[in-house]
């Protein structure tokens, strides 16, 4: 039996892999592999469904349907943790509220970040423990 991998999506991921972008099959390949546990915060979902949104408001309804069948479990509570590892993500690293969303998830979880925005978090893979899985 294969040890299992946790992995924190970040929105920029799945937005990828839903829009078939560059680095979806990278993202597949995580979604499928049936020893990987996928988390992504409600936080981080919630940029997924504003980009959709943006579009119109029946993309986003479908875009729930969409993710609802993916192996994603989506983490809908914040906890002082959670909060506690936000907020020394978020000044520590001068980052999006949300991203540090996803890097405290990360943390919590002993999970890899799955993302391809260099620009917030090549700093923090070079002066953290946290483990990054590039999908570009």
């Amino acid at each position: 039996m294969e040890e299992i991998t946790n992995y924190t999506l970040d929105a920029c991921a799945l937005i990828a892999y839903l829009q078939e972008e560059e680095g979806a099959e990278k993202v597949k390949t995580i979604l499928k592999n049936p020893s990987n546990l996928i988390l992504m915060h409600a936080i981080n979902f919630g940029e997924v469904y504003y980009d959709a949104l943006k579009v119109s408001k029946n993309k986003a309804n479908h875009l729930f349907m969409i993710i609802e069948k993916l192996p994603i479990k989506i983490i809908w509570n914040i906890d002082k943790q959670l909060i506690e590892h936000a907020g020394s993500f978020k000044v520590d690293f001068k980052m999006s509220y949300a991203d540090s969303f996803v890097l405290s998830t990360a943390k919590i979880n002993n999970a890899h970040v799955v993302s391809s925005d260099h620009h917030e978090f090549d700093t923090v893979e070079q002066n953290t423990n946290l483990r990054f899985h590039w999908i570009r």
